[in-house]
């Protein structure tokens, strides 16, 4: 059976790429991949396509992107304002119906828009991976619009729809906009099934959309615990073994593996206030290292490159984002302990055994994954943690690196039994094709 599978995020830099590619290797397990969209199409500022009506030539659509992107600085500014005085528009809307309008009205101009719509139209099946971008915030994001175009599409064209490995959630900030998740709701009541990630996402739709077929199934990133069940998946002793290009000398000669070692990583909330986190996190690192280990800072994302002053600052390691995704993971698998604001990589964590201290992120992404793991009452700090949090964090990091081997193999079990329940999603998308053709 055929599946077009919509948002593979291994083309975007941030380490949760790995719960993508996870999850496609779980899908080809039951589906053949016709088709894909992947992350980078969810940023207008990096898609293959995205404004349309332009008037310059869909062969230069490189240079509409970087003057989109730069359409605050001369000469773009002038070039932007006239390509939307003629009509030049994102082909995405806040209705998902005018999203697709769209999309067909100009896909024969747009090669990448040819492409979605033929590869829907080949496809038995569309696979929508939700993962954290569905957030009902004021003004809607993109990445959520986007997403919602892509459900509408595959139902226009007949196509049984599922959300799978998604998060849905209102924004921690503005509140929940109404009118997207409405949206959402009469979306998914047409689609075949929605999978969600985590409890508090589950008994979102259960109560707000209760017409919904709604499953809960663990991350898609769980299924990679076997890659960390052997000795051999523990990073290269030097650590300049899996520095990515262009190798950096202020990180070079920084990292041993060799040694026991804490990682600290970013987090979304964190990002978004640089100066801030800079300035929170290094009393963070100045206490955790008067545990006696040594720290390495993990730039889990772009937004976490903060993190790179401490470590230039505190002259210490930095595993950089675009380090090879196998290689990251193996490093937080196999850390002594992890503090981060960030959900996929305390999955990573997780899977070799490292206690997680949780920090606050937007929506509630870090607080679900802490009951996922069972770490009862031992919730999450601040994003940006206060003196006293700090006091409470090194406590409690002190406590998880007393507990041993003991808490790691609690922990194993823990993603053991997550890892066995992602493992059965294929089957049960299958299992609801069958059903609706019953």
């Amino acid at each position: 059976m055929k599946a077009f599978f919509v948002g593979d995020n291994r083309t975007n830099v941030n380490w949760g790429r790995a719960a993508s590619i996870a999850l496609r290797e779980l899908l080809s397990r039951e589906f053949e991949i016709c088709g894909c969209v992947t992350g980078d199409f969810f940023d207008l500022s990096i898609a293959q396509a995205g404004l349309v009506g332009t008037l310059t030539p869909p062969r230069f659509y490189g240079l509409v992107r970087r003057a989109w992107r730069d359409r605050t600085r001369r000469p773009f500014s002038w070039w932007m304002r006239l390509e939307r005085l003629y009509g030049a528009k994102d082909f995405i809307a806040e209705e998902p119906a005018e999203s697709v309008d769209n999309l067909i009205a100009h896909k024969q101009k747009y090669w990448s828009l040819t492409q979605i719509y033929q590869q829907a139209s080949e496809a038995d099946v569309v696979i929508v991976d939700g993962d954290g971008d569905i957030v009902f915030s004021t003004p809607p994001r993109r990445q959520t619009l986007f997403l919602l175009a892509m459900i509408e599409l595959g139902l226009r064209l007949k196509k049984p729809v599922f959300l799978v490995n998604s998060m849905i959630s209102d924004c921690a900030t503005s509140g929940r906009n109404l009118k997207t998740m409405a949206t959402m709701r009469a979306l998914l009541e047409r689609c075949e099934g929605a999978f969600l990630r985590d409890a508090e996402s589950y008994e979102y739709v259960r109560t707000e959309m209760p017409a919904v077929k709604a499953q809960l199934i663990p991350d898609s990133l769980f299924a990679w615990l076997p890659r960390f069940a052997s000795p051999n998946s523990h990073p290269p002793a030097d650590g300049d073994f899996i520095l990515p290009y262009p190798e950096s000398e202020e990180h070079w000669g920084k990292l041993d593996f060799s040694k026991p070692y804490i990682c600290i990583g970013g987090g979304a909330l964190a990002g978004s206030n640089p100066d801030r986190a800079a300035q929170t996190y290094g009393k963070l690192v100045d206490a955790i290292l008067q545990l006696g280990l040594q720290v390495c800072l993990t730039e889990n994302d772009t937004p976490d490159s903060f993190l790179r002053r401490i470590a230039k600052d505190k002259g210490i390691g930095l595993v950089p984002v675009n380090t090879p995704i196998v290689a990251a993971a193996a490093v937080l698998a196999h850390a002594r302990l992890f503090i981060s604001g960030r959900y996929h990589p305390s999955i990573m964590a997780s899977l070799g055994g490292t206690p997680c201290i949780f920090l606050g992120s937007h929506a509630h992404k870090m607080e679900s994954l802490a009951r996922l793991l069972e770490y009862g009452d031992r919730g999450q700090f601040g994003g940006f943690p206060s003196d006293q949090e700090i006091a409470a964090i090194v406590s409690l990091a002190e406590d998880y690196l007393a507990q041993g081997e003991s808490l790691r193999e609690r922990i194993r079990r823990v993603a053991q039994f997550h890892c066995a329940e992602v493992s059965k999603l294929p089957a049960r998308l299958k299992q609801a094709l069958v059903g609706a053709h019953a």
